[in-house]
């Protein structure tokens, strides 16, 4: 189990969760929800180590030291919504190999891209990929990790439906497989969809959402 106890993040004065805990199991896939600005990056990111701003509390993954960085980094894997992990003068394939590699997870790169829809761009450099094609091959390096838990920040906001669709049956098709995720969104009728828990973050807490959640959002964040 990924945990966090007590965690407060914010940026000098400004506090984004105050003391909050949560637990991201293996087999759960957990939809993360709010408005920009109230801390899902900030959240998504404390919980794979790689904190900005002012982080306090206390992070586990497993039964794994959380002082041994590297075997915290093979656990959990933080995919951002925006393409920066990419390398723009990479191909494709150089970044799903270096994926496999680098991880070790020893998962079948051409059988990723063919599953995840790239297989006809895996020659081609990131530079010359639209948006939607670049968050396609950010979610595929993300699986090809074999990271026991994914933290997936917007993963299918670029993308069209049936990108979408794919992405939504591989994700379940993980989680039975016994991986954790975590995935932020703004498409509530997705999350609904993929996930099997929704946690919004309102008043610096984290709240179980109840229920649909386009109608919960209304609820709390525009009465």
């Amino acid at each position: 189990m990924l945990s966090a106890e007590n965690l407060t993040l914010g940026f000098g004065s400004h506090v984004l969760l105050d003391g909050v805990s949560l637990e991201v199991r293996r087999g759960v896939i957990t939809g993360l929800v709010a408005p920009n600005g109230y801390g899902k990056t900030t959240l998504l990111r404390a919980l794979a180590g790689l904190g900005a701003g002012r982080v306090r509390g206390l992070v586990r993954v497993d039964d794994i030291d959380p002082r041994d960085t590297p075997a915290m980094r093979r656990a959990v894997f933080y995919a951002p919504g925006d393409a920066s992990l990419l390398y723009p003068a990479l191909t494709v394939r150089e970044h799903l190999r270096a994926a496999a590699d680098l991880w070790g997870s020893g998962l079948d790169v051409e059988a990723m891209a063919r599953r995840c829809g790239v297989d006809g761009f895996v020659a081609k450099r990131v530079r010359t990929l639209s948006q939607g094609m670049k968050q396609q091959v950010t979610l595929a390096i993300a699986y090809l990790t074999g990271a026991r838990y994914l933290l997936l920040d917007e993963p299918m906001n670029a993308l069209d439906p049936t990108n979408v669709g794919i992405n939504t049956r591989l994700l379940r098709e993980l989680a039975r497989a016994g991986r954790g995720v975590v995935l932020s969104s703004h498409i509530l009728a997705n999350v609904d969809e993929v996930a099997d828990e929704v946690l919004f973050i309102k008043d610096r807490n984290l709240l179980l959402g109840r229920g649909d959640s386009a109608d919960l959002y209304r609820r709390l964040y525009e009465s």
